[in-house]
Protein backbone atom coordinates (compact mmCIF):
# COMPACT_ATOMS: atom_id res chain seq x y z
CA UNK A 1 0.00 0.00 0.00
CA UNK A 2 1.56 3.25 -0.92
CA UNK A 3 1.79 6.60 1.00
CA UNK A 4 -1.13 8.86 0.65
CA UNK A 5 0.67 12.39 -0.78
CA UNK A 6 1.06 14.98 1.27
CA UNK A 7 -1.53 17.46 -0.34
CA UNK A 8 -4.14 14.91 0.14
CA UNK A 9 -3.77 15.60 3.84
CA UNK A 10 -5.51 18.98 3.72
CA UNK A 11 -8.39 20.63 5.42
CA UNK A 12 -10.47 19.74 1.96
CA UNK A 13 -10.18 15.77 2.89
CA UNK A 14 -11.75 16.70 6.72
CA UNK A 15 -14.41 18.13 4.57
CA UNK A 16 -15.07 15.04 2.43
CA UNK A 17 -15.01 12.78 5.11
CA UNK A 18 -17.61 15.05 7.74
CA UNK A 19 -19.84 15.02 4.88
CA UNK A 20 -19.31 11.55 3.57
CA UNK A 21 -20.54 10.21 6.99
CA UNK A 22 -24.16 8.79 6.42
CA UNK A 23 -25.27 10.14 9.76
CA UNK A 24 -26.22 13.49 10.32
CA UNK A 25 -23.90 15.14 12.28
CA UNK A 26 -23.42 18.43 13.77
CA UNK A 27 -20.80 20.43 15.88
CA UNK A 28 -22.38 22.23 18.91
CA UNK A 29 -21.41 24.52 21.47
CA UNK A 30 -22.88 24.36 25.26
CA UNK A 31 -26.16 25.92 24.23
CA UNK A 32 -26.50 23.40 21.50
CA UNK A 33 -26.18 25.93 18.73
CA UNK A 34 -25.78 24.47 15.54
CA UNK A 35 -21.76 25.57 14.38
CA UNK A 36 -21.51 23.05 11.63
CA UNK A 37 -23.24 20.45 9.83
CA UNK A 38 -22.55 17.67 7.54
CA UNK A 39 -24.49 16.81 3.98
CA UNK A 40 -26.77 14.72 5.91
CA UNK A 41 -27.43 17.09 8.34
CA UNK A 42 -28.23 19.66 6.00
CA UNK A 43 -31.26 17.64 4.63
CA UNK A 44 -33.09 17.76 8.09
CA UNK A 45 -32.71 21.52 8.92
CA UNK A 46 -35.69 23.33 8.28
CA UNK A 47 -35.73 25.16 4.57
CA UNK A 48 -33.52 28.02 4.14
CA UNK A 49 -31.51 27.44 7.71
CA UNK A 50 -28.85 25.77 5.33
CA UNK A 51 -26.87 28.94 5.32
CA UNK A 52 -27.60 30.12 8.72
CA UNK A 53 -25.38 28.93 11.62
CA UNK A 54 -25.43 29.57 15.42
CA UNK A 55 -29.09 28.46 15.72
CA UNK A 56 -30.06 26.27 18.71
CA UNK A 57 -30.98 22.64 17.31
CA UNK A 58 -34.53 22.56 18.28
CA UNK A 59 -34.79 25.90 16.55
CA UNK A 60 -33.42 24.61 13.56
CA UNK A 61 -34.82 21.11 13.68
CA UNK A 62 -38.01 22.37 14.09
CA UNK A 63 -39.27 21.35 17.84
CA UNK A 64 -42.50 22.09 18.86
CA UNK A 65 -41.38 22.90 22.39
CA UNK A 66 -39.09 25.97 20.94
CA UNK A 67 -41.97 27.90 20.02
CA UNK A 68 -43.19 27.80 23.30
CA UNK A 69 -41.45 30.57 24.86
CA UNK A 70 -39.91 33.61 23.18
CA UNK A 71 -36.60 32.74 23.44
CA UNK A 72 -36.52 29.59 21.62
CA UNK A 73 -35.04 26.49 21.92
CA UNK A 74 -33.59 25.70 25.72
CA UNK A 75 -35.95 28.37 26.98
CA UNK A 76 -39.26 26.85 27.64
CA UNK A 77 -40.02 24.43 30.60
CA UNK A 78 -39.77 21.62 28.44
CA UNK A 79 -36.67 21.97 27.55
CA UNK A 80 -35.61 21.27 31.04
CA UNK A 81 -36.26 17.43 30.14
CA UNK A 82 -35.42 17.57 26.56
CA UNK A 83 -33.06 14.29 25.66
CA UNK A 84 -31.02 15.89 22.90
CA UNK A 85 -29.96 18.75 25.53
CA UNK A 86 -29.59 16.30 28.32
CA UNK A 87 -26.50 14.58 26.14
CA UNK A 88 -25.38 17.21 24.96
CA UNK A 89 -24.69 18.69 28.93
CA UNK A 90 -23.78 15.26 29.82
CA UNK A 91 -20.97 15.54 26.88
CA UNK A 92 -19.49 18.74 28.21
CA UNK A 93 -19.26 17.41 31.38
CA UNK A 94 -16.57 15.04 29.85
CA UNK A 95 -19.51 12.08 29.95
CA UNK A 96 -19.77 11.27 26.42
CA UNK A 97 -22.76 9.63 25.39
CA UNK A 98 -23.51 6.80 22.94
CA UNK A 99 -26.89 5.58 20.77
CA UNK A 100 -28.58 7.36 23.81
CA UNK A 101 -32.69 7.24 23.31
CA UNK A 102 -34.22 10.50 23.02
CA UNK A 103 -38.00 11.61 22.15
CA UNK A 104 -38.43 14.90 20.50
CA UNK A 105 -42.08 16.38 19.64
CA UNK A 106 -41.16 17.98 15.89
CA UNK A 107 -42.99 19.87 12.84
CA UNK A 108 -42.32 17.46 10.04
CA UNK A 109 -44.50 18.61 6.66
CA UNK A 110 -46.85 20.87 8.89
CA UNK A 111 -47.71 18.27 11.62
CA UNK A 112 -47.11 17.43 14.74
CA UNK A 113 -44.47 13.90 15.04
CA UNK A 114 -43.04 12.25 17.92
CA UNK A 115 -39.82 11.08 16.60
CA UNK A 116 -37.76 8.62 18.66
CA UNK A 117 -34.10 8.84 18.02
CA UNK A 118 -30.58 7.74 19.05
CA UNK A 119 -28.53 10.50 20.36
CA UNK A 120 -24.56 10.40 20.53
CA UNK A 121 -22.58 13.45 22.00
CA UNK A 122 -18.49 13.40 22.18
CA UNK A 123 -16.97 16.25 23.49
CA UNK A 124 -13.59 17.84 21.94
CA UNK A 125 -11.68 21.49 22.03
CA UNK A 126 -10.49 23.08 18.87
CA UNK A 127 -8.16 25.99 19.90
CA UNK A 128 -9.01 27.31 23.44
CA UNK A 129 -12.73 26.33 22.76
CA UNK A 130 -15.09 23.50 23.45
CA UNK A 131 -17.55 21.87 21.56
CA UNK A 132 -19.75 18.71 21.28
CA UNK A 133 -19.76 16.03 17.74
CA UNK A 134 -23.81 15.31 17.90
CA UNK A 135 -24.88 12.40 15.76
CA UNK A 136 -28.14 11.66 15.44
CA UNK A 137 -30.08 8.80 14.13
CA UNK A 138 -33.36 8.10 13.06
CA UNK A 139 -34.65 11.74 11.71
CA UNK A 140 -35.30 11.25 8.34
Amino acid sequence: MGRLDVQFLDEGLHRVLFDAMPLPVFVVDSDVNILEYNAAGARLLVEGWQTRKHRRSGDVLQCLHATESPGGCGRSAACSRCGLREAVNAAFRGQPVTRQWAAMELNRKGKPAKVNLRVSCQPFNYGKSSFVLLVLEGLN
